[in-house]
């Protein structure tokens, strides 16, 4: 499983480990809900196209 205070750690956010340790277990839900659906992805398929941080917020 995720460690989410480490991966809030790694990405820069400004995240109290507190808040991270309360919604930790509702992001382990949806990683263990949705992690089945990857293996159903096809390989062949087209790429999403994801945007930066400041790209979506326009900076």
């Amino acid at each position: 499983m995720t460690d989410w205070i480490a991966l809030a750690r790694a990405r820069g956010l400004d995240i109290p480990e507190q808040a991270v340790e309360r919604i930790a277990p509702s992001l382990a839900s949806l990683e263990e809900g949705f992690r089945p659906l990857l293996a159903k992805l096809e390989f062949s398929g087209e790429p999403a196209i994801t945007l930066s941080e400041s790209a979506v917020l326009a900076k």
